[in-house]
């Protein structure tokens, strides 16, 4: 078996210049695809941070009906016996409770609708890092009468820290809202959106204005791990009555931005299958060559004792070689790259940028630093060769020494 593979390795390097124009293709696909995948996923996951891991979180619990009809009447008594429970569920890091709500915003002179969300300000911000989005001003206490306002809606109220901003809406069961709240700080979202219409107020205020004690519109509960979503949806669903609680994961609560992923990832796909089957026509064209040049050489080798099993496993090892070798090169060149944008994001400007804001993500485009990502990517090379190499198999199958030694 030595042997044969140090005769595979020699054949390789025979014609050195096929060898490397071939590798050389296999190099620049891997390049190419691992780059594009990386810059692709990396996207996908930055515009999940910035909706799931700004505001949704990973998975909610609800009253049953509130996702399709979020209005103020549609929700739950939170009993601290509940909220632990769910806190005590394996893998869970956190369980934040909110109460969400419409209200008229108005500052001195100017008005705008926006979204009122009561918070837990420390559970608030292990779940969404609230605190570090703070740009002005001071973060809410426990128990707090003040507001935080989101940078886009302050600048249109034209309003800041120690101004006043008054909130008008209707409360638990028709009850009118009202209230004053001193703004306590100034927080800057990425996504537009919401950097245009949020305003932050201690759990208990939200409460109070919205005539809504101890009641919430949903719980934010945090896995360890996104991979552990499904599990921990699972573990709620079999302990909370279904007929009171629906649990939803961030998959059901933005079902666009799931849509828009899977769409582009598989244009994404596309245009990889499209090159890399440019790539196996070239590794097919250079064993097609390899094999038709070396007929009389195996009818030799044949005739002097080589089985055709053994020429079969070299000319396999042969290619093999030949594409790991690439695969591995190519990977050890995209590394470096793929680690650097990692690091550095690539962010953008002008029309693109503009283009990305508006449709609610923050103009960055980050790459995926990830081992699967290289590993497949050398996976399809291997399997792409694997199926090239029927054809010299077929070949020596009928293999006839004396004919191919009068070649």
């Amino acid at each position: 078996m030595k042997l044969i593979f140090r005769m595979a390795w020699r054949n390789i390097w025979r014609n050195r210049r096929r060898t490397i124009i071939t590798m050389s293709s296999i190099v620049c696909a891997i390049v190419l695809s691992i780059i594009m995948r990386s810059m692709q996923l990396g996207s996908y996951g930055k515009m999940i941070d910035n909706v799931v891991g700004t505001y949704t979180g990973l998975l909610q619990v609800h009253a049953r009906g509130y996702w399709n009809d979020k209005t103020i009447n549609n929700t739950f008594a939170a009993s601290d016996s509940l909220l632990e429970a769910i806190a005590a569920i394996k893998g869970v890091t956190v369980v934040v409770p909110r109460l969400e709500s419409f209200a008229l915003a108005a500052g001195a002179d100017r008005s705008r609708g926006s979204f009122i969300v009561g918070i837990d300000p420390e559970k608030e911000h292990r779940l969404t890092g609230l605190r570090k989005r703070l740009i002005e001003g001071d973060y809410l206490k426990a128990h707090d009468d003040g507001a935080l306002v989101a940078e886009g809606l302050a600048k249109f109220l034209m309003v800041g820290v120690g101004d006043s901003i008054v909130l008008l809406g209707q409360g638990y069961h028709g009850v009118s809202a009202a209230g004053a709240f001193r703004i306590r700080g100034i927080v800057r979202f990425a996504t537009p959106e919401l950097n245009r219409s949020f305003v932050y107020l201690d759990l208990g205020a939200a409460q109070s204005l919205f005539s809504a004690d101890r009641h919430l519109t949903s719980a934010v509960v945090e896995p360890e791990k996104r991979a552990m979503t499904d599990e921990t949806v699972r573990t709620l669903r079999s302990i909370l009555d279904r007929e009171t609680y629906e649990v939803l994961t961030w998959r059901e609560l933005l079902p666009e931005l799931v849509q828009q992923i899977q769409g582009d990832n598989a244009g994404g796909i596309i245009m990889l299958a499209i090159l890399y089957l440019v790539v196996a026509f070239g590794i097919f064209g250079t064993i097609l060559m390899m094999t038709d040049e070396r007929i009389r050489e195996f009818g030799i080798v044949n005739a002097v004792g080589l089985s055709c099993g053994r020429l079969a496993v070299m000319t396999g090892i042969e290619t093999m070689l030949l594409s790991l070798l690439a695969a591995l090169s190519g990977s050890a060149i995209a590394l470096p790259v793929v680690y650097y944008f990692n690091v550095h994001p690539i962010r953008l400007t002008g029309e693109g940028a503009r283009a990305m804001i508006n449709f609610g993500v923050e103009p960055v485009l980050p790459f995926l630093l990830d081992w699967r990502l290289f590993l497949v990517q050398i996976l399809i090379v291997v399997a792409m060769t694997a199926v090239t190499m029927l054809y010299p198999l077929f070949v020596l199958k009928s293999l006839k020494p004396v004919s191919a030694m009068r070649r």
